[in-house]
């Protein structure tokens, strides 16, 4: 195949892809948009560890919300332990999209995980974006009350974080089908349906990367007004 014929195969494939999201949301309006501007910004999460967020003057656009990595808290079920949740918002069907920089250590494995349905610390579900993928990695799973379930089959491999470098991430949850869709840099890296995925809070974190977030969108049809704190002594 001619390299112009493979590039405009690719171009062909982006526009379908866009196509699709674009009717599937056309009724979805942005009901949470944070650039990290300004301190006060991470009032609106409950922390694990607060001591391990920050705002950061170096973002992709202006500044950022930066990690430094895994804190003292640990999950009770053995999830991840870095994590910020939204705490207004209760959501069922819904798009996430930020731009995240992986910029501390060059574990064997990087990552970034994204929450939702979560009723408490106890039942929640999150997608992992990993660089490796195995039956504990790179998947969706559900925590009700135990260790972590994978909910998706074994993917065949991660993805590429390239360090100190901004990628687009994307989440889309339906619960017409059931589904949960997450796009790393406009691919489609993440697909599964679970009949118990259900509404709740939704947030992000890792299990020990060091990042930073930026261009946070929240886009819904509709959603409930909830605030609701998550750990002790968050913030």
């Amino acid at each position: 195949m001619q390299l112009s014929h493979y590039l405009l195969l690719i171009g062909l494939v982006l526009s379908t892809i866009t196509s699709a999201q674009t009717n599937t949301f056309k009724d979805y309006k942005v009901i949470y948009n944070q650039g990290f501007s300004k301190e006060k910004s991470t009032n609106d999460f409950s922390f694990s560890d607060a001591s391990k967020w920050l705002i950061s003057k170096n973002g992709k656009t202006g500044k950022s919300l930066k990690c430094l990595g895994a804190g003292d808290y640990n999950s009770m079920h053995e999830g991840p332990t870095v994590v910020a949740v939204l705490n207004d918002f209760e959501l069922s069907d819904f798009v996430i999209e930020m731009d995240v920089v992986q910029n501390g250590k060059d574990f064997s494995l990087l990552d970034f995980c994204i929450f939702f349905g979560i009723k408490d610390t106890e039942h929640y579900c999150y997608a992992q974006v990993a660089s490796k993928a195995d039956k504990k990695s790179h998947n969706v799973f559900m925590v009700d009350g135990d260790k972590p379930k994978r909910v998706g089959s074994v993917n065949e491999k991660g993805v590429i974080w390239k360090m100190k470098e901004w990628q687009r991430i994307r989440m889309e949850r339906t619960s017409a089908d059931k589904m949960v869709k997450v796009y790393f840099n406009d691919e489609l890296v993440l697909q599964c349906a679970d009949d118990t995925f259900d509404a709740g809070h939704i947030g992000f974190g890792s299990t020990n990367s060091a990042l930073k977030i930026d261009n946070l969108k929240i886009s819904a049809v509709s959603f409930e007004t909830r605030s609701k704190t998550f750990f002790k002594s968050s913030n």
